[in-house]
């Protein structure tokens, strides 16, 4: 009998102990889309405790889905940036200790820019606007 008082209190000291300690930690799921609700895969999700300045991160799976487990409770701001889209930064959130938050994100299309740089060589062709003719002094090394 005693023996197996003894092998209960041990089962509840540690499964009861690692359940208090999942219990104590908190986290983020949700779903980043664009702007159709189309999922978008592949996002780097950061969760940047305020309190603290620590920074966990995830990415989103094929169906746009994340999740940033075992997190202390704390201010958290939450920051998303995908390719393609502009990034998209949280407001101020309190997660509080067990607390399974969800937090969708919905993205907007960035704006793509380029810089193109022309460098001209030591002889520029001149073309003419007004027709299709191209005019140019060739050199004796060119014939």
């Amino acid at each position: 009998m005693r023996k197996h008082l003894f092998q209960l209190f041990v089962y509840v000291c540690v499964f009861g102990g690692a359940a208090m300690a999942l219990g104590q930690n908190a986290r983020f799921s949700g779903q980043v889309t664009d702007q159709q609700n189309a999922a978008i895969p592949n996002a780097n999700i950061r969760a940047i405790n305020q309190d603290s300045h620590s920074v966990s991160e995830s990415k989103s799976n094929g169906e746009g889905s994340y999740t940033i487990p075992f997190l202390p409770a704390g201010h958290y701001k939450i920051e998303v940036q995908a390719s393609g889209f502009s990034p998209s930064m949280s407001e101020d959130i309190s997660l509080n200790v067990g607390q399974a938050f969800i937090y969708n994100i919905q993205l907007t299309i960035g704006s793509t820019q380029s810089t193109v740089s022309v460098n001209a060589g030591s002889e520029v062709t001149q073309v003419n606007t007004e027709n299709a003719e191209v005019g140019g002094t060739i050199t004796g090394k060119e014939v």
